[in-house]
């Protein structure tokens, strides 16, 4: 056998070695998209055999367990937002770095990381939220510009083209070290034949009829940026349209009494009801009609990719990133941005034509299928091969 095939064979054989990672991130608990991707990805690479160690402050331990990954207490600070943040990044930094892992993952939360996974824009989010710059005293922000403009990664993965082309143009990060990878969903819990078959269970437990056109929002939390307000206004539009509709908005939410408030003024508060999280959010999805998500600003929006993969039409707009994977008729009702008129009448639209609603949900699921959790992390493993090809001696 020549140099060359016994260089090539040992490349490959260093390829296939069982491999070592750390992923960093502060919070790894609770209902967010970054939690979920971090469960997802712990699982599978156990599987492919890889061996994960997972840095974190507070975390869902059962969870983490469950999914193989070795868990890393990284001891908080208790006082300021911004010092308590870069504790957490210096501590996580030093106990990741001397554990002798193949591949660093960070979540925003560490300096130094090999692939970079950001979920939040918050420069870009606060400023189509108040029409105003993000103050300089914001702790996430501070430590966003930091990772970004001193480019501690080598590889970042945007949830979408919106997050990519604001990376690029507001922290000049070269386009080539970035590479869009849509966040997944689980296709076992949220499908179309799962809706269409517990769609009247899931309406009766609610307490809707079976006549009612039911419009949701869904959230993880953060009633301001994911447009609420416009939500319910096209609500109180609609009920002046004599429409017949219930609708429900589901999220954490610390101050839910100017929503409340708004339902009022709006003379809906009888039709809308407000739900809290829930690990069996599918079955919000099952009672819908029709799922609305006019964002100010959103990343990604793993809702809106849950949502279409129940079949139900989806309104959204421009400034949400999981828009980007829709097609054909459905894009006519992703207006730049929502305004509470607009939305009202591709609302009323979709209220009055069960056709629209149906050529528009199969559009949904037909551009959905293939953006699982399956294909989000084949996706990034691809990248850790890349990164890991690379280190290889020539």
């Amino acid at each position: 056998m020549d140099a060359s095939r016994r260089g090539d064979r040992l490349k490959l054989f260093r390829l296939l070695m069982p491999k070592k990672i750390a992923i960093v991130c502060r919070l790894a608990e609770g209902l967010s998209g970054a939690t979920s991707m971090i469960f997802e990805h712990a699982r599978r690479l156990k599987e492919a055999g890889w061996e994960v160690h997972v840095y974190a402050q507070l975390f869902n331990r059962r969870a983490l367990e469950n999914a193989g990954a070795r868990i890393h207490w990284v001891a908080g600070w208790p006082w300021g937002s911004s010092l308590k943040r870069r504790i957490f990044a210096a501590r996580a930094d030093r106990l990741a770095g001397r554990g002798g892992h193949d591949l660093i993952h960070g979540y925003g939360d560490s300096f130094f990381q090999d692939v970079l996974s950001l979920h939040n824009c918050v420069h870009a989010a606060h400023e189509a939220v108040y029409a105003s710059p993000l103050p300089d005293n914001s702790a996430v922000g501070r430590l966003h510009a930091r990772i970004l403009s001193g480019e501690g990664f080598k590889k970042l993965i945007a949830n979408s083209r919106l997050m990519k082309e604001d990376v690029v143009r507001r922290f000049a990060v070269a386009p080539e070290k970035i590479i869009v990878i849509y966040p997944g969903y689980d296709s076992k819990r949220f499908n179309a034949q799962a809706r269409l078959r517990l769609r009247a269970q899931a309406r009766q437990e609610l307490g809707y009829s079976g006549d009612d056109v039911i419009f949701g929002l869904i959230t993880s939390g953060d009633f301001i940026k994911r447009g609420v307000d416009v939500f319910l206004r096209a609500l109180g539009i609609l009920a002046g349209h004599k429409i017949r509709f219930k609708a429900l908005v589901a999220g954490q939410e610390s101050r839910l009494g100017p929503y409340l408030r708004l339902a009022s003024d709006e003379g809906i508060a009888a039709r809308v009801r407000f739900l809290p999280p829930t690990p069996r959010v599918e079955k919000y999805y099952y009672a819908l009609d029709v799922y609305a998500h006019p964002a100010h600003f959103e990343e990604f929006g793993i809702s809106v990719a849950e949502a279409l993969a129940c079949g139900l039409p989806v309104l959204a707009n421009q400034k949400v990133g999981a828009s980007e994977i829709m097609t054909g008729e459905a894009r006519n009702y992703l207006p730049e941005r929502s305004g509470p008129e607009v939305l009202a009448r591709a609302m009323e639209a979709l209220a009055l034509d069960v056709g629209l609603r149906q050529r528009l949900g199969a559009l949904g699921l037909a551009a959905v299928r293939d953006k699982t959790w399956d294909h989000n992390f084949a996706a990034t493993h691809s990248v850790y091969k890349e990164l890991l090809a690379a280190r290889l001696p020539p």
